[in-house]
């Protein structure tokens, strides 16, 4: 099932297991909190640093608001993905390195393998290779944006700020 969100909707719930820090996210355990959810590949992984780099500047706190990255890894035959799983650690594990002393890596770096791609589907993300797909999601669950586009910050922060 692939559909686009509209603003409005409640999210449908999702859990994963992040890379790198093993830890599981699921939408219902962030009641509460807010939730930007930013579907990419490799070659947009820059916005989603790009964002998240934003959102921590304006909410500096990450028990306000969660971003996390879902990597739609659907096309990955089954045989490789321990290989890609270690891809995504190292990656996690160097990210780790330019984040401050005193934060907790597993609450700023937050790396989603979609090994099924059935969350980005749900989600409504194509073609999140050309441009990353991002949903925010408001404390009750509901979508405040799904968006792809140019200037996803200023999106992003937009609805952060309104929600």
């Amino acid at each position: 099932m692939e559909a686009r969100l509209e603003s409005g909707e409640l999210a449908p719930d999702f859990d994963l297991v992040a890379a790198g820090s093993g830890r599981r996210v699921g939408l219902r355990d962030q009641a509460g909190r807010k939730v930007v959810l930013i579907f990419h590949l490799q070659g947009t992984a820059p916005t989603a640093r790009e964002i998240n780099h934003a959102v921590r500047n304006r909410f500096p706190d990450p028990e306000d608001v969660l971003v996390a990255s879902v990597i739609d890894l659907s096309i990955v035959p089954p045989a490789y993905w321990i290989t890609v799983g270690l891809v995504l650690g190292n990656a996690y594990d160097q990210a780790t390195r330019e984040l401050p002393p005193d934060v907790e890596p597993a609450d700023y770096l937050v790396f989603l393998p979609d090994w099924g791609g059935r969350v980005s589907r749900r989600y409504g993300a194509r073609d999140t290779g050309r441009a990353a797909a991002i949903t925010v999601i408001d404390g009750d669950s509901n979508i405040t944006l799904s968006y792809q586009g140019e200037g996803p910050v200023e999106a992003v922060l937009g609805a952060l700020e309104s929600g």
